[in-house]
């Protein structure tokens, strides 16, 4: 240890060197005193003496003397501290030749505890990490398993967005409701059991919400054997009374192509839906109590498309004069009676849809029935 500045500096940095001969008998040593087990005063001694870790690596020692290799390294080595604790160090060999021209080597250690544990803290908290990462993402599955299957995709999307506000009330904005239900619903149930009669509402609650789906519908309520659905909300649609019809007479031909299949109409009873469509002004938003909130419609659109669809014949598509005057020049529609539902004060024109030009959803469903 010749200088007293240099010391300071190898332990502030706690780092240590050693040459040996090709013996390794230690010719010089300095640096921090941790570094080098059984430190002694006294010379010689070999290198295995104060560095322990490089024995077995004769080999490799005797290609660097040699000049075979530039250098060797090993990192991160366990050291038992004095105080018992574990400690990190750094070993490099380097091949150094002295002034007499006599091949040495260079045992460079340093002192990488603290670098070493705050590496492993770092480590341990991308691990503990990636864990909750994971576990976040399960959590997130299961809530998307859940919001897509008691909360319309449409719904859910809108409250995760901030443009529907969880809280009671809603905006008034023009939609078109749809209605469909199962006719003569209680005299097929009768003559079901009741997991039967589960199964039959499961095939066509699947039709309905099916085509709702597919003309970009949300469905706001299950009632039984009934369904209701909304477009033009929560997203806008400019062609939302286009959509609605087109989900209607959608599900009627599904009905029938389902219907059609020998294995299907084995299993279940052979049922008809009737269908009722209604445009015009409602209020949409969440309905409900303060602890239970339901995203739906209300209003007398809403009304009046219930009383279409109550109205409607196996089969038969019905649609307001609202609606109609929107798809007049895209429909094929026949005039009824004026009907005058219960609650209005007048009677009301109503339209039996059959057809909707230039669709080729509805072509494809079609030619299916056909073949």
């Amino acid at each position: 240890m010749h200088n007293p500045l240099l010391q300071l500096l190898y332990d502030e940095q706690k780092i240590g060197y050693i040459v040996t001969n090709p013996e390794y008998t230690i010719l010089d040593y300095e640096g921090e005193s941790s570094l080098f087990v059984d430190l002694c005063e006294e010379l010689p001694v070999t290198l295995f003496d104060l560095v322990p870790e490089l024995m077995g690596c004769e080999d490799i020692l005797q290609d660097i003397l040699d000049g075979v290799l530039p250098r060797f390294q090993l990192e991160n080595l366990n050291r038992e501290l004095a105080n018992q604790e574990v400690g990190y160090i750094n070993i490099a060999v380097l091949h150094y030749v002295s002034e007499e021209g006599q091949p040495l080597l260079l045992v460079v250690l340093s002192d990488t505890t603290a670098w070493t544990t705050v590496q492993q803290v770092l480590t341990q908290q991308r691990n503990d990490l990636k864990l909750l990462q994971s576990k976040l993402d399960v959590t997130n599955q299961r809530l998307e398993f859940i919001l897509q299957r008691y909360v319309p995709r449409e719904v859910s999307n809108a409250l995760l967005e901030n443009r529907i506000v969880a809280e009671l009330g809603g905006d008034v904005r023009e939609i078109t409701a749809l209605f469909a239900d199962l006719r003569n619903y209680t005299s097929i149930s009768e003559k079901l059991t009741p997991t039967e009669t589960i199964e039959l509402l499961h095939v066509f609650l699947d039709i309905a919400t099916t085509a709702i789906a597919e003309s970009g519908g949300v469905v706001v309520n299950y009632m039984g054997d009934a369904v209701m659905a909304i477009f033009n909300a929560p997203n806008e649609q400019p062609d939302h009374a286009y959509r609605a019809v087109q989900a209607g007479l959608t599900m009627q031909i599904m009905t029938t192509v389902y219907q059609e299949h020998e294995d299907n109409s084995k299993i279940h009873p052979p049922f008809r839906l009737g269908v009722g469509i209604n445009t015009g002004q409602a209020l949409v938003g969440n309905i409900g109590a303060q602890w239970h909130y339901q995203y739906t419609a209300i209003g007398d659109t809403i009304n009046v498309a219930s009383r279409l669809c109550s109205n409607a014949q196996p089969d038969e598509v019905l649609i307001g004069a609202n609606t109609h005057t929107y798809l007049k020049d895209y429909i094929t529609a026949e005039a009824l009676p004026p009907i005058k539902f219960k609650g209005k004060s007048q009677a009301m024109t109503v339209y039996r849809v059959t057809a909707l030009a230039n669709n080729s959803l509805l072509e494809t469903l079609a030619n299916g029935t056909e073949q």
